[in-house]
């Protein structure tokens, strides 16, 4: 799907940082082999209050629902109070991230069914 490119995800990456007060100019589209000819859509959004990695992804093709999915954890993580709220903030940006990431989309589609003729 267009919306799934590299290009097009990194201008809302880019939109997004720009709107958001706090700047969550961490995240970013990762390189990977297109799937059926179409690019997945996988953007990494780095924690640096963990050890693990969160990646948020379309949930399948063609569809523009988007999931944050958190990799297993390497060790445990021990954090001050401080370093905990840091933690939520990161988590908070994420998810705000995947809902903007699924409102571009459902909007992007819209956009390609109007301009394809289509009323519903």
């Amino acid at each position: 799907m267009p919306f799934r490119s590299k290009e097009t995800l990194q201008v809302w990456l880019d939109e997004f940082a720009a709107d958001e007060a706090n700047g969550s100019g961490a995240a970013y589209v990762a390189d990977q082999e297109p799937v059926d000819g179409r690019d997945s859509g996988l953007v990494i959004f780095p924690l640096h209050n963990a050890t693990t990695s969160v990646y948020i992804q379309p949930t399948e093709a063609g569809a523009p629902d988007w999931r944050v999915t958190f990799e297993p954890q390497p060790e445990a993580t021990e954090l001050s109070p401080d370093a905990l709220y840091d933690l939520c903030r990161e988590l908070a940006n994420a998810a705000a991230l995947c809902a903007f990431l699924q409102a571009k989309s459902v909007e992007h589609m819209a956009q390609l069914k109007a301009r394809a003729g289509g009323t519903d």
